[in-house]
C-alpha cells in the first residue's frame, strides 16, 4: 500500500472510508496480492484495486465512487468489483465454518442467554437487487415487492459468521432455503448430538433446529421463549452490523452473479475483520423487519418437537 492512503487519512477516517483497520487491510492485500497480479494486465496496483472495491462496499454506488476521483471508467469499475470480489469469495471455506471445537460456542450463548447446547443462531437477510428479469424475474420479488436475495447465515455469538447461502431468490422462503441447504443435511447426519441452532417461527421445529413456541402456556414454556429470543437475537444484531459496516448490503445494482459473489466476499471480510478485532464503525444499526414469522403448514417435525418439550421439561422448569 502505498504511503499516501496509509498517511492521508487517521486510523478512525480510514476505517470509515474503507471499513476494515489500515492493519487489517494490508494483511488481505498481501494475502491476495499474487492472485490480483494474475488476474489483471492493464497495470493497476494491488493496492489501489483492493481499496476502490473495498470503497465501493463502503458506497455500494458507481456514482459516489466516480465522486472520489479515482480516473477509472464504470467498465473497468464493474470488472475490477467483480474479480476482486471473486478472490475473496473464494476464501470462502477458509474463513467462514464451524470450528472444531463447538463448546466454546454453546458456552458463550448459555452464559448469554441461558440456553444450553446452542451452536449459532440462523436467520434470512434481504439484500436488495436490480431486478435480472427475463423468466425468473418474479422469484426474486419479496413480500416488501421489492427485488432482493435472501440470505441465509449462521453465527456464533460475537457475530462470526459460520455458515452462508447467497444464491435464492427473495421471494424464496427461509424455510425452504434451510431444508434444501448442506447445512441442513449435515445436522440431521448429527442430530443425535444434544446440540441445536436456534431459529424463529419462519422455521420448522427440528431436532437440530429450536424455535420458539406460538403459544406459551406455562412459566417453563415462557423461560424458554425468552432465554431463546435472547441467543436468537444475535443474528440480527449480526445482520445489522454487516450492513453497517458494508453499506453496499443495502442495495446492488451489479450483475446477478456478481451480485451473489460480492454478498460472500463482503461475509468473509466481516469474518476478517471480527478476527482481527476491527473496530466497529459509525452508524445506526438498522432492525431486521422482513422475516418469514410462520414456517409452511405442515411443516414441523415431530421428533423436533418432542426434543423442545424435553429441553423445557429439563433445563427450564
Amino acid at each position: 500500500m502505498s504511503t499516501l492512503q496509509l498517511h492521508i487519512y487517521n486510523d478512525y477516517e480510514f476505517v470509515k472510508r474503507y471499513r476494515l483497520s489500515k492493519r487489517t487491510t494490508l494483511l488481505v492485500i498481501d494475502d491476495i496480492a499474487d492472485n490480483l497480479r494474475r488476474l489483471r494486465s492493464d497495470g493497476i496496483p494491488v493496492h489501489i484495486q483492493l481499496l476502490t472495491v473495498l470503497r465501493f462496499y463502503a458506497v455500494g454506488s458507481f456514482q459516489l465512487l466516480h465522486g472520489d476521483e479515482i480516473g477509472l471508467s464504470q467498465p473497468t469499475l464493474s470488472k475490477l468489483i467483480a474479480d476482486v470480489s471473486s478472490q475473496l469469495a473464494a476464501w470462502r471455506r477458509r474463513y467462514i465454518h464451524f470450528p472444531d471445537q463447538l463448546h466454546g460456542i454453546q458456552q458463550a450463548f448459555y452464559d448469554y442467554s441461558n440456553f444450553p447446547g446452542v451452536i449459532g443462531a440462523i436467520d434470512c437477510t434481504h439484500v436488495p437487487i436490480q431486478n435480472p428479469g427475463g423468466e425468473f424475474g418474479q422469484t426474486f420479488i419479496n413480500r416488501k415487492s421489492r427485488s432482493s436475495i435472501n440470505v441465509q447465515a449462521v453465527c456464533s455469538f460475537d457475530g462470526t459468521l459460520t455458515n452462508i447461502v447467497a444464491r435464492w431468490p427473495g421471494g424464496t422462503h427461509d424455510s425452504r432455503i434451510f431444508r434444501e441447504s448442506a447445512l441442513k443435511q449435515r445436522l440431521e447426519q448429527e442430530s443425535h448430538e444434544p446440540r441445536w441452532l436456534l431459529g424463529d417461527s419462519g422455521y420448522a421445529s427440528q431436532p437440530f433446529l429450536m424455535t420458539p413456541l406460538l403459544h406459551p402456556g406455562t412459566a417453563s414454556e415462557e423461560r424458554y421463549n425468552r432465554a431463546h429470543k435472547r441467543g436468537r437475537n444475535v443474528i440480527e444484531r449480526t445482520f445489522g452490523r454487516m450492513k453497517r459496516r458494508f453499506p453496499c448490503l443495502n442495495g446492488l445494482r451489479l450483475k446477478l452473479q456478481t451480485t451473489l459473489t460480492v454478498i460472500v466476499a463482503v461475509a468473509v471480510l466481516w469474518n476478517i475483520s471480527i478476527q482481527h478485532g476491527d473496530p466497529e464503525v459509525d452508524g445506526e444499526v438498522l432492525p431486521e423487519i422482513l422475516g418469514d414469522h410462520l414456517p409452511p403448514p405442515g411443516a414441523n417435525n415431530l421428533e423436533g418437537q418432542l426434543r423442545r418439550q424435553n429441553l423445557i421439561r429439563e433445563h427450564f422448569a
